[in-house]
């Protein structure tokens, strides 16, 4: 026992000295860090002396929230922390640590139990599965292909312990599982990506969203620069097909397009990501929907919003409203108001 923990927060420490690099550009870098810091609570529980153990039980009881934000923080190009899932995440931990203030687990009964602890329970399955979700749901536009490998297994495999803790906890088999052991897995599965050079490729950099009309390089209109042949070819293929708007088509995917092109998927993820510079393919469709939908909204001031967010590819109003927002800082109505001339 005393080996297997020892063994486990090792691989803490390692993974944590590797990431402060990181910590001072990067979001996600630093939600990893106080995500093993709280791992390193939930290992050293059963030792800590009985006067500090509240320490450990609030650094436990942070693990499943942190899981959700670090798969917000690293798989989604933005975060939404005021939503429903920020919410539960943000209850699961502040109800039993203010509650442990007033009461123990053990000792707490009827509302205070179920307010205090059992709903926050709940919430962690919830935030738990969003989690798995949020890997999942993300990947197919992922153009970052190293990352794209990586994502599965590490976060997997980190998901699954912290399921398998929220569990153990929830159901009151706690001391039926091997804290050292769970850990020692999550930490050794992580640790063999860092000791094989391919940590970085998780993408803790959270690289700007290419701007809708960028300087140098017009998704549309301009070729590569410093290309094979091939390459090139490929790149005005891309282009001459968006030119003719095909970004309009309803429901596209990264897999339709690549029919279109007649090419693999993963050198049409390749030639996004390297040649333009995407790291997902529905900001780079967004962006191109979005700088038509512009334009039109200035030029013909008379065209009802919706007939231009159908127009360009959206289904739906609210879908074209958030992605209008997200990319131009504004709703359609006030980018055409503050753009069209009196």
């Amino acid at each position: 026992m005393l080996i297997l923990t020892g063994f486990g927060l090792a691989c803490l420490v390692i993974l944590l000295i590797t990431t402060t690099h990181e910590l001072h550009h990067s979001s996600a870098a630093r939600v990893f860090a106080i995500f093993l810091i709280a791992s390193a609570g939930f290992l050293l529980h059963p030792l800590t002396p009985p006067s500090w153990q509240w320490l450990t039980l609030n650094l436990e009881v942070m693990v499943p929230a942190l899981f959700w934000l670090l798969c917000q923080a690293t798989f989604r190009q933005r975060i939404n922390l005021r939503s429903g899932w920020g919410a539960m995440a943000l209850y699961s931990v502040v109800a039993p640590w203010t509650t442990r203030l007033f009461i123990s687990h053990q000792s707490a009964e009827g509302m205070l139990l179920f307010f205090g602890w059992e709903l926050g329970e709940l919430f962690e399955f919830f935030i738990i599965a969003n989690g798995f979700w949020v890997v999942l749901a993300d990947w197919p536009a992922d153009l970052v292909e190293p990352r794209r490998k990586l994502r599965a297994l590490v976060f997997f495999i980190a998901g699954t312990a912290v399921l398998l803790v929220a569990l153990a906890f929830n159901l009151g088999t706690a001391y039926a599982i091997n804290r050292a052991l769970v850990v020692s897995i999550a930490g050794v599965a992580i640790a063999t990506f860092l000791l094989q050079g391919r940590f970085n490729e998780l993408s803790f950099r959270q690289g700007p969203t290419p701007p809708a009309e960028p300087e140098h390089c017009d998704p549309v209109n301009d070729s590569p620069p410093q290309t094979t042949d091939i390459q090139l070819e490929h790149a005005e293929r891309l282009s001459s097909l968006m030119q003719q708007g095909y970004y309009r088509t309803e429901h596209l995917t990264l897999k339709m397009l690549a029919e279109q092109l007649e090419l693999p998927e993963y050198r049409t993820r390749a030639l996004i990501n390297k040649q333009l510079g995407y790291r997902n393919f529905n900001d780079y469709i967004n962006q191109l929907r979005i700088a038509e939908a512009s334009k039109r909204l200035v030029s013909a001031p008379e065209t009802p919003v919706l007939n231009i967010a159908l127009d360009v590819g959206y289904r739906t109003l609210s879908s074209f409203n958030r992605a209008f927002r997200e990319i131009k800082q504004s709703t359609p109505t006030e980018f055409r108001r503050n753009n069209t001339v009196s």
